[in-house]
C-alpha cells in the first residue's frame, strides 16, 4: 500500500489503479471546471468497485448557524492561525471559499455524469456535506 500526494488535476496515476480516493475539506477550493476535471480523474483512476469519499464544510442554510459559522471562519480561525502558526492570511480564505462554494451538490452531479454511483448527504444541519460512493463493479466486464 502506498500514499501519494499529487496534483489530482494533473497526474500520471495509471488508469484503474486506485482502490479508493479520499479528500477532506478540499473541494471548496475548486471552481466548477476543476470539479468536472476532478470527477473525470476519479472515474479514470478508480478500479471497478473502488470507493470514493469527500467531506466539505459549506455555508450552512440556517441563519443562526450561518452567522456562527461566518464568525468562526472569518475571525476565530484566522486568530488561531496567527497565534499558533504566525499566519492569519491563509486562514482568512476559508470563509471566502465557503461563501462562494455553497455545498457539494454540483460535484456530486459531476460524479453521476461520469457514471459513478454517488451519494450526497448533509451533516450537522448542513454545516458539512459528504459525497461518497463507488465505481460500479460491472465496469470489470
Amino acid at each position: 500500500m502506498s500514499l501519494n500526494q499529487i496534483n489530482v488535476l494533473q497526474n500520471d496515476l495509471p488508469a484503474g489503479s486506485a482502490d479508493f480516493v479520499l479528500s477532506t475539506f478540499g473541494i471548496k477550493t475548486f471552481n466548477r471546471e476543476q470539479q468536472e476535471v476532478l470527477a473525470s480523474e476519479i472515474d479514470r483512476v478508480l478500479k471497478p468497485g473502488g470507493s470514493f469519499a469527500f467531506i466539505e464544510i459549506p455555508e450552512p442554510k440556517l441563519l443562526f448557524l450561518k452567522w456562527f459559522y461566518k464568525f468562526y471562519l472569518k475571525l476565530i480561525i484566522p486568530l488561531i492561525g496567527r497565534i499558533f502558526l504566525g499566519n492569519a492570511r491563509d486562514y482568512r480564505m476559508l470563509g471566502k471559499y465557503c461563501a462562494s462554494f455553497k455545498n457539494s451538490q454540483y460535484f456530486h452531479e459531476c460524479l453521476i455524469k461520469k457514471g459513478l454511483e454517488s451519494n450526497y448527504k448533509n451533516y450537522f444541519f448542513g454545516c458539512a456535506t459528504g459525497v461518497f460512493g463507488k465505481k460500479s463493479p460491472k465496469d470489470w466486464l
